[in-house]
């Protein structure tokens, strides 16, 4: 005969795995459904609560099924590896906020007024029936908040309130936050964005409205973010107004970044301009001298010539005999021998032919 031995597996195991493998099911649909608006947020919170619960239950049937598949020698150890497994993973999310659930405030509405907070407008009527009021709670979770984020203030700008919207719709956009409102500032009237960000995994919908005021001659910008389902943000609103002044402030550095491009490219533009008509100035500058130069040259060499000419012209006519020399005593000596020769011509006539 032939003895044949049988093993049994261990049933927790099989329900460990069993267990873990429904719960990652759930959560995975609850969050797929839940991201493209198919299932509310209260209900894909309550699926994903179940699905830790249930990734809860299958580490301590792992637990259990190690233990008695190490001391019965059973098997069914290979289950019980993948139900831990997904069972820790499954819990990993919730223990990654619990830190801020213990250490945070209970609040879920951040303004950086608390005495005159930003209201929504079109953003409630956005809001379900099951959503959180859009009406501010009140001193009780300014007290809280002023307690927990001490930093939560209002940013002042030396720009005017136009500037300070433009720079703030800017950042907004950069945060990838969806816009539904926008009115500019006129004057003394402020100016307001409102917007809805999302969370990076759920997809879970926060609402933030940003006012924008002229205070004399700078621009004062106030902001308010409150989660519209559940009663804990675990901080996520005050991060969230941390990020916009951050963008707010990077969009106002690289304005003046590019503002000192600019005005260093325009005085880069004007040297080299001023560059280009001095070198222009002093061609024309060359010319005109080389000109009246050449004229000088032009008149000294005529008026040369000229006395040339003259002297030219004295010389012929004394070699001709036409014009005296000019110096004194000339003209008599000339003169006087042609007289003496007259008389004698006369004397000799009348010698000759007189009476």
């Amino acid at each position: 005969m032939t003895a044949i031995l049988l093993q049994r597996e261990s049933k927790q195991a099989r329900w460990c795995q069993r267990i873990a493998i429904f719960s990652a099911q759930v959560v995975i649909i609850s969050l797929v459904l839940h991201r493209f608006d198919f299932l509310g947020a209260k209900a894909a919170t309550n699926l994903l609560g179940l699905g830790a619960l249930g990734g809860f239950f299958a580490c301590v049937l792992a637990a259990a099924a190690l233990v008695r598949i190490w001391g019965q020698g059973l098997l069914g150890g290979g289950r019980a590896a993948v139900g831990a497994v997904i069972g820790v993973l499954l819990m990993a999310g919730p223990m990654l906020y619990l830190p801020d659930l213990l250490t945070r405030p209970k609040i879920n509405d951040i303004t950086t007024d608390a005495l005159q907070p930003p209201d929504f407008a079109r953003i409630a009527t956005l809001r379900g029936k099951d959503a959180n009021p859009v009406a501010y709670p009140g001193a009780e979770f300014y007290e809280q908040q002023a307690e927990a984020y001490p930093d939560i203030r209002p940013m002042v700008l030396e720009r005017s309130s136009e500037e300070a919207f433009d720079l703030a719709r800017e950042a907004v956009s950069r945060l990838d936050w969806q816009i539904v409102n926008t009115h500019k500032p006129e004057g003394e009237s402020p100016g307001y964005i409102e917007a809805v960000a999302r969370t990076l995994v759920m997809g879970y919908a926060d609402d933030v409205v940003i006012r924008v005021a002229a205070v004399s001659n700078e621009a004062r910008i106030d902001v308010r973010s409150a989660s519209r389902f559940g009663d804990h943000d675990f901080g996520a609103n005050a991060k969230r107004i941390r990020r916009l002044f951050s963008e707010v402030k990077a969009g106002l550095e690289k304005g003046e970044r590019q503002a000192l491009e600019v005005a260093l490219a325009k005085r880069a533009k004007d040297a080299r301009e001023l560059q280009r008509r001095l070198r222009e100035e002093r061609a024309k500058a060359k010319r005109e001298e080389e000109a009246r130069l050449a004229k000088l040259r032009e008149e000294a060499r005529l008026e040369e010539l000229k006395r040339l000419s003259e002297l030219q012209e004295a010389t012929r006519r004394i070699e001709q005999g036409l014009a005296p020399l000019g110096f004194p005593g000339v003209q008599e000596q000339t003169v006087r021998p042609r007289a003496r020769a007259s008389r004698r011509d006369s004397h000799r006539f009348w010698e000759q032919f007189g009476e």
